[in-house]
């Protein structure tokens, strides 16, 4: 088969083009190397948890995956949670689903949008967004979807002015999704200094060509002089480990 015809084999979602050539149920093709690897994502355990968000969410699963993961790992040391940008909520309902599951309810999980779309400034961004943009969302109905999570903090209004109400917090895991580059350079700044040793920050959005002078730039930038390096992970996330 060739390269030609590998690539036309595509599925779509929310604007990316993902690859799913499988071999078996959890092993997909990893380019340009030509192997199949194990792609946990797709077995029937994470499917069923994927089943509860991906109409709210879109984030494909193996970034939820990895957010499943890691923050199932944090949800062990001291300190609260966060997500800076929101969208519909499939992604807090996930990382407020692997608290539960873990006997983390102590927790609180704060979540920061404005919840009507992209701020003003997003027209000057270098990523694609504008004003508005994913503004098909509503905090009261977000609010619906989370009801279940009485542990969830809602901070609808624009970052990082909202910042402001946990500047006295400590956090173990931080998911940042925020795709613009001042409100990623903003979380970055906020948080690093607020996250406990061997708390983690993610980053959506780090390895796509299209947020190389926004999401990437940001933390590259931010990092540049700290003793921490982002890791960049195949799923197109990074991830700091705060040392």
């Amino acid at each position: 088969m060739s390269w030609k015809t590998i690539f036309k084999m595509v599925f779509r979602r929310t604007g990316y083009e993902l690859y799913k050539i499988q071999a078996g149920k959890e092993y997909t093709l990893l380019l340009p190397y030509g192997c199949h690897t194990y792609s946990p994502w797709y077995e029937d355990w994470f499917q069923a948890i994927y089943d509860k968000i991906k109409g709210h969410t879109g984030i494909a699963e193996d970034r939820c995956y990895m957010l499943h993961r890691l923050s199932q790992h944090c949800s062990h040391l001291d300190g609260d949670f966060a997500e800076c940008g929101v969208y519909r909520g499939g992604s807090a309902f996930l990382i407020a689903l692997t608290l539960g599951k873990s006997g983390a309810q102590r927790k609180e999980l704060h979540i920061f949008d404005t919840f009507k779309g992209m701020p003003g400034f997003a027209d000057q961004d270098p990523s694609c967004h504008v004003e508005g943009h994913m503004g098909d969302v509503s905090l009261d109905a977000i609010k619906h979807y989370l009801r279940v999570f009485p542990f969830i903090v809602f901070h609808p209004g624009v970052i990082p002015e909202t910042f402001e109400t946990v500047k006295d917090k400590r956090f173990a895991f931080v998911h940042v999704d925020v795709d613009l580059y001042r409100s990623t350079k903003d979380c970055c700044a906020f948080f690093y200094d607020r996250l406990v040793s061997g708390g983690m920050m993610v980053v959506d959005d780090y390895g796509f060509p299209g947020y190389k002078l926004a999401a990437k730039q940001a933390v590259d930038e931010f990092f540049l002089d700290k003793p921490e390096n982002p890791i960049s992970l195949r799923t197109g996330q990074c991830m700091v480990i705060k040392l």
